[in-house]
């Protein structure tokens, strides 16, 4: 497997690039695709089923990934620790729990986000519409 970076050039009316020199070609390509593009360079695999392994496999899987990603990437609320960023504390400066009343609060529901497939708990009281913090999706609870 190579990775590579390539700048696109103008040829003719349409753009092109260049394989890396590690890729062994053919004489013609096949290519499937829209954002995201799978090419065979040697033109072995027929482009029906390239484009089908393309819809089926690769863009559902990769656009899934991709928002999960772009979601933990946003900038965290200032002031707020997250749980990598807490110190352990050793077993000197461990403190024993301090035991206490709690009254139960509203009902809360675990939920996926359509969109970025984020966790979200859901606390009903605030209504069954809201968005999704990771990236914003609209949704609705139906319970």
């Amino acid at each position: 497997m190579i990775k590579h970076r390539r700048r696109n050039y103008q040829l003719g009316g349409s753009k092109a690039l260049t394989y890396p020199s590690d890729v062994m070609v053919g004489d013609e390509a096949t290519v499937a695709g829209n954002r995201l593009l799978i090419i065979d360079p040697r033109g072995e695999i027929d482009e029906n089923d390239l484009m089908e392994f393309m819809e089926s496999y690769v863009e559902p899987t990769f656009w899934k990934w991709w928002r999960q990603k772009e979601a933990s990437k946003r900038a965290s609320v200032q002031g707020v620790i997250k749980p990598m960023q807490a110190g352990i504390p050793t077993a000197e400066e461990a403190q024993p729990a301090e035991i206490r009343d709690v009254s139960p609060g509203p009902p809360v529901y675990l939920v996926n986000c359509y969109r970025c497939g984020g966790q979200i708990a859901w606390r009903l009281d605030l209504g069954p519409r809201g968005g999704c913090p990771y990236c914003g999706a609209w949704l609705q609870l139906n319970v």
